[in-house]
């Protein structure tokens, strides 16, 4: 393999870590069921998700896609962990079966309270 093609692709592998590495944190959200209780959610090393709401945890995956976190809960949810234009960062979550092509089941400000390493 040339040098050059070799650059190339340890650069493009640098850009693919580091945006999971931009999502990685731990994130807060509302919870619709529970108000006065905070939805936590971990994103992980290695496309861990976790999740916790008052005393109820649940764990899943994670993969980065198009800037968003995809997260595939273990009871068959999905969320999508998406950026704004103004910076901001939204929750966007479907019901296990719900078409990922149709609107959310929900869609809630989320905030980074702690970022990867931090």
């Amino acid at each position: 393999m040339s040098r050059p093609v070799l650059a190339f692709l340890l650069l493009l592998l640098t850009a693919v870590v580091a945006a999971d590495e931009a999502l990685e944190g731990i994130w807060s959200a509302p919870s619709l069921s529970r108000p006065d209780t905070p939805i936590v959610i971990g994103l992980l090393p290695g496309g861990i998700a976790t999740e916790q709401i008052g005393d109820y945890r649940s764990s899943g995956t994670w993969t980065q896609e198009d800037g968003s976190a995809r997260i595939d809960w273990g009871k068959g949810w999905v969320g999508l962990l998406r950026p704004t234009s103004d910076g901001a960062y939204r929750l966007l979550t479907w019901k296990a079966g719900s078409p990922l092509a149709g609107p959310p089941d929900d869609d809630k400000p989320a905030v980074r309270v702690k970022p990867a390493g931090g």
